[in-house]
Order: structure tokens, then sequence, then C-alpha cells
């Protein structure tokens, strides 16, 4: 063993204390990014194999992209033109799923324009490895922004419509519809986690007052627990039987203050905390449930601010990068995640981050 003498034994110390002490960066988590040119995002996940997985609209182009966990380009493909708009729908926007059985699927929703936008349903598509489209099954007619599609344990996938009324609807793999249930007009930006046997939680703001709905829908649809929260927004996602849940309330003239959440699957309140005290409202925030806990993304004047919490809810690590745009999506994948964009303020192509 070497010997120091006390001075430099003091010195190691010392030194060792303020290693201990520094505070984190969002740069010490990264282990790669990568921008795309010509590509872009609006919507992300990533498959069983660390793949993510996005669909990109840039310049009238709709693209299905794959990423390697390397950061190399496995996929990018145009979409089939039999997913593309029919009148009276102009424009596509989608959504992608991975269900447990390691199936893609894409969620396809169209809209037009007039005085105001109208939503024109959506269809539903597997995807291969390569990218191709199998058979494209209509699951929703016009009415609501059917933009929420989440994979359920048991195979099958819940899509979620944005009022009115607020609609979920639960589909099989092959893009059958299993059920279908309706909720109040004033429950609207509907978010959705995967609980055990195919049952899920569904949180949704009240468009009415300061209130966040949350209900446990069991696998055939029925409601077993319906519970209430204070809050403005909110954000779920699952570890196994437990639903945690990122939300906001007001703080001040334009200002809202965050909080991360957990119940059981009896909606008790497990435990909460305070994510962050004061940011823009209607700013942009992701979260993700990663193997060890959750991570929380949230856009600030100061830049980008990003913290992990273990599943119990006990702070590991935050940092703020003020060089960096907020992130657009934020996917969990094997025993790390990926950021969708989150790159630096005056670039505006696909960005991609892959952390840990």
């Amino acid at each position: 063993m070497p010997r120091y003498s006390f001075p430099a034994l003091g010195l190691l110390i010392a030194a060792c204390y303020l290693s201990a002490q520094s505070p984190a960066t969002i740069a010490d988590h990264i282990l790669w990014e990568r921008d795309f040119a010509d590509l872009s995002a609006e919507t992300a996940v990533a498959d069983h194999d660390g793949n993510l997985w996005v669909v990109s609209q840039f310049r009238g182009s709709d693209r299905l992209v794959c990423i390697k966990p390397n950061a190399e380009m496995h996929v990018n493909t145009e979409l089939l033109p039999e997913i593309k708009p029919v009148f009276p729908a102009e424009s596509l926007s989608s959504s992608l799923a991975i269900s447990s059985s390691g199936v893609i699927a894409l969620l396809a929703r169209y809209m037009h324009g007039g005085r105001e936008i109208s939503f024109d349903g959506a269809n539903f598509a597997a995807v291969d490895s390569d990218g191709k489209l199998g058979p494209i099954k209509k699951v929703a007619g016009s009415g609501p922004d059917y933009k929420g599609f989440v994979a359920l344990d048991d195979g099958h996938f819940l899509v979620l419509g944005d009022q009115s009324p607020m609609v979920v609807i639960k589909i099989r793999d092959d893009g059958k519809i299993a059920w279908r249930r309706t909720f109040p007009s004033n429950w609207v930006l509907p978010s959705a986690a995967a609980l055990e046997n195919g049952s899920s939680c569904v949180v949704s703001p009240d468009y009415r007052r300061p209130l966040l709905h949350m209900v446990w829908i069991d696998k055939a649809g029925e409601v077993r627990h319906q519970e209430q929260l204070a809050g403005h927004r909110s954000h779920a996602v699952s570890h196994t039987d437990v639903c945690t849940i990122l939300y906001s309330q007001s703080a001040a003239r334009y200002r809202s203050k965050y909080f991360l959440t957990s119940f059981d699957r009896t909606f008790n309140r497990v435990w909460t905390v305070g994510v962050l005290d004061s940011a823009p409202s209607g700013g942009q925030y992701q979260m993700t449930a990663v193997a060890d806990g959750y991570v929380v993304a949230i856009g600030t004047e100061n830049g980008l601010f990003l913290a992990k919490y273990t599943a119990t809810g006990r702070l590991l690590w935050s940092a703020t990068d003020p060089s960096r745009r907020p992130a657009d999506f934020m996917v969990a994948s094997d025993d790390g995640y990926y950021l969708v964009g989150a790159g630096l303020k005056d670039r505006y192509s696909l960005h991609v981050i892959r952390a840990h």
C-alpha cells in the first residue's frame, strides 16, 4: 500500500471529496449524440433490441426511420401511399408503440383544416424489421384527435382520443377492436401507462378546472378505480403495477411547478416529490420509466432540465444545460434511454441522444 505524507494525504482526501460533490451535468450521462439531416421527429419508440424507431415529416415526405443503438441508421423509408390521407383528410400524424411480444405498430391519424381543424379518424398497421407496413386497418372514425398510443402487457394496444368526448379504444395486434369506452367531454389530453394483466392507468386533465382525473381500466375495459388530483397537465408511465405521474400546478403568473407522484394498483398514493419549483407554463416536458427508476426532462428558460429518480422517488441527480432545446421525446431502452430533440438551440434537424 503506498504511503502518503500528511499534507499529501490531506490533498488526496480533499480531491476525493470535491470529486464526490461535483454537480452532475447532462454531458456526464450521454453515451453518444448525433444529428440526422433532412429529418424530424413526430413520434419515437424503442424496440426490444434497443433500436430507435422514428416517424419523420420533412418537406412533405412521411418517412419511417430506424436508428441502431450504435447510432447507425438502419431504415429510412417513405410510408406507403395506402396510409396517406384520403379526402376530406389533408394531412396525417403518426404514433408508434411496441407490444410486449415485439410487434412494432403505427397509428396514423388524419385531419383537415377550414375555420377550425377537424379530425378524420385513425388507421393501424404493424411494421416489420425493414420498415414495411402490414395490412392497414381503420380503428377510429372522425371526431377526437387520436394521438395517444400505448402498448399493453398482454400484447394489445390502447388508442387515446382527445375530445370531444375523450375516447379510449383497445385494439389487438392485428388491428381488431376489442372494446371502446367514452369519458366526459371536459376530460382532455389523456396520457396512459400499461399495468399488469392488460390493465392500464389513464390520466386526463379537466378542461374546466385545475384537476387531473385518474382511472384504472382493466383488460375488459371496466373502470375499477377513479381518483382526482389537483393539477394542470400530466404524463403517466408505469413500473409493472405502479402508475407514476409527472404533473404540474400553477406557481405564479404564467409559471408552473412540477411534481412526481406514484400510486399503487388501488390508487393509494405511495410517494410524491417536488421536481422543479418554477418553469414556464405550457412548456415541453417528458418522462420515461427505466430499469432502475424514472428520468424527467423539462424545458425551461434556462435550457434543458434533466433529472433521474429511483423507483421510490429518491433524486439521484439533476442538471440543467442552457445550450439545449427541450426534448421532444424520451424513450426507455435496455438499461438506458434515448432523448429525441434536446440538441443545440440553433439546430432543428433530427437530433438523437443515447444516455444512461
